[in-house]
């Protein structure tokens, strides 16, 4: 048997063929733009050619074969409550461009949501605006093993309109497991919003690091992450930064809040400005997550003080 180099011809409908790097990608790989688009047959095989929704890609992808698809710089789309569902496992979604030329998808309505219910599946590489106020969340996981969001961007082009959140998990219990929220940036004029991940069902291998959020919000809540009474185990969260208005006087924590005792993993190298002087809690201590190295500052020009204090071994 022959052995297969790493540039191999894949034909296309029409008789053509396309040279595709299988050591990168050894699954099908799909372009889309809705500028130049068409969902049909024949299309999305060819940046020539794309398709021109992100859902119709995903419907003629196969289950675990590692197949791509790349949305081509310009693309946007409205999502609804319905329009897109990330229901084939194993898919990788990657936008191309620059700045505000990357994909942009709107979110139009309170309810509107991209929603995941297949497992091992990345989204990279976009921009997603809330055009509404108070949309729940951008993305909504149910049976969403090994989920990834990596170097997103979440934003809101005034007060009247944003994100409460941006993942949620289901309820059921470990089936989000392996959950990676990385490099992402979420910028909110919103005086209300939520945790940017709010965990609704126990979770093993939670991993949230290296992300940048910056809220105008003066709500009294966590501000990247709520696990209320469920369980979280081998989280590793470290390296966030939040700038933050903050409650005044807050009795939750503002970077992580639950009431699990339970819990496992660390919380380390996470920087937070808020301008609640008056209690500034970062973490919920019962939750028993080992803590290194975070600091918290409530006045902008100053440098963040450890929190909690440091241990003292004899």
């Amino acid at each position: 048997m022959g052995t297969r180099t790493a540039l191999f011809a894949r034909s296309q409908p029409g008789g053509l063929f396309s040279i595709q790097d299988v050591v990168a990608h050894p699954g099908d790989i799909l372009f889309v733009c809705s500028v130049t688009g068409t969902d049909g047959a024949g299309y999305g095989q060819n940046p020539d050619a794309p398709l021109a929704t992100v859902d119709y890609a995903i419907g003629l992808c196969t289950a675990g074969k590692g197949d791509v698809i790349y949305l081509l710089p310009g693309h946007a789309e409205t999502v609804t409550a319905t329009s897109i569902a990330l229901d084939v496992a194993g898919i990788t979604i990657i936008g191309l461009g620059n700045g505000l030329n990357r994909p942009v998808f709107t979110y139009g309505a309170a309810a509107a949501t991209i929603t995941v219910s297949a497992a091992n599946c990345t989204w990279k590489g976009c921009d997603f605006l809330s055009a509404f106020l108070d949309v729940a969340s951008a993305f909504t996981l149910s049976t969403a093993k090994d989920f990834r969001l990596e170097g997103n961007t979440f934003r809101a082009t005034d007060a009247s309109k944003d994100f409460l959140s941006i993942v949620t998990t289901g309820a059921s219990a470990n089936a989000a497991d392996g959950l990676a929220f990385v490099g992402n940036y979420q910028f909110s004029l919103d005086v209300t919003t939520l945790a940017t991940v709010s965990v609704l069902g126990n979770l093993d291998r939670l991993l949230i690091t290296d992300n940048f959020i910056d809220k105008a919000c003066t709500n009294d809540a966590a501000q990247l992450l709520t696990v209320a009474a469920l369980v979280i185990r081998g989280a590793r969260i470290q390296r966030n930064f939040l700038n933050i208005v903050g409650a005044t006087g807050a009795a939750v924590a503002l970077l992580i809040s639950g009431s699990s005792t339970t819990n496992t993993g660390m919380v380390t190298h996470n920087h937070v400005t808020s301008l609640d002087t008056s209690a500034a809690i970062l973490i919920t201590l019962t939750l028993n997550l080992a803590v290194h190295e975070n600091y918290v500052s409530g006045v902008v020009a100053a440098s963040g003080v450890l929190w909690p204090t440091a241990d003292t071994v004899s």
